[in-house]
């Protein structure tokens, strides 16, 4: 169903001749079943580009896995990536926030020993068990990087968070975190969750940079870990239906076809075309 281009001028703040700032979430919001950005997408980041405004990645992909999937000179933007737990300005690391390495041992071991799916993500190295699935192959097949053979290689170089593949284990990792600096996101479209340090968070991350007044920040996102940006601020457009990002963002877009048409609507009506 195509959007209402008055009910969306309605509903967000935009103000003529001023530099804003565009905030892409990337799976299920511009890149689709983990294939690299469509040129019609790029269209349109590329329109924001030469309109003179900044565009910053916030994804919850690791930076092996957002570059191969964006054209070079989208990794070449400000990005928050690992969900908030590295940012990356002007090309080089600004903030990133490790995993303490005893709290993560300990979940390796439940992990271990219940036969669960799940991966760790570090600086340079991953670890996931040598098991088989689906996500183990696709990391291989978009970066070309194979696991690190041991989890201590992680270990020693920083872990950002771990990502579980098996949602059975959300209520024992709701517990585990209760009482240590941790939080967790739930991936409510893939039915899978990040147990990450406490604070990091997507807007967390995108505060370390340097950034224009909220009202001209528009964030485009689809999952929990896009919940406090736009719990934060107020010119936000959501994909898909979730049922915690729908209590806050003001623009709805649905997976249906009409969905880049009125992701171009959307783009266009703040650039004011």
């Amino acid at each position: 169903m195509l959007i209402n281009e008055k009910i969306m001028t309605d509903k967000l703040y935009i103000k003529p001749n001023t530099r804003k700032t565009f905030v892409f979430d990337l799976d299920g919001t511009i890149v689709y079943d983990g294939k690299p950005l469509e040129d019609k997408f790029e269209k349109i980041l590329l329109q924001i580009k030469s309109a003179g405004h900044d565009i910053v990645f916030a994804t919850g992909r690791s930076w092996r896995d957002f570059v191969p999937v964006v054209p070079l000179w989208c990794s070449e933007q400000d990005s928050v990536v690992f969900g908030g737990g590295l940012v990356i300005a002007s090309g080089e690391i600004k903030t990133q926030h490790f995993l303490d390495n005893s709290v993560l041992s300990e979940m390796v071991q439940f992990l271990e020993d219940n036969h669960a799916h799940y991966l760790i993500d570090g600086h340079s190295n991953y670890y996931h068990p040598s098991k088989e699935h689906w996500l183990y192959q696709d990391i291989i097949k978009i970066s070309g990087q194979t696991r690190c053979s041991h989890v201590d290689h992680v270990l020693a170089d920083g872990a950002y968070k771990v990502l579980v593949l098996d949602d059975q284990f959300l209520e024992y990792f709701n517990q585990f975190i209760a009482n240590r600096s941790l939080t967790i996101k739930y991936h409510f479209y893939d039915k899978c969750f990040d147990v990450m340090p406490a604070h990091v968070n997507k807007f967390a991350g995108l505060s370390e940079l340097t950034l224009p007044e909220k009202n001209d920040i528009f964030v485009f996102g689809n999952d929990h870990n896009d919940l406090e940006l736009m719990q934060e601020l107020p010119n936000s457009i959501m994909f898909g239906h979730h049922q915690e990002l729908q209590k806050y963002a003001k623009i709805k877009i649905d997976y249906d076809n009409d969905l880049f048409e009125n992701f171009a609507t959307v783009i266009n009506s703040i650039l004011g075309k």
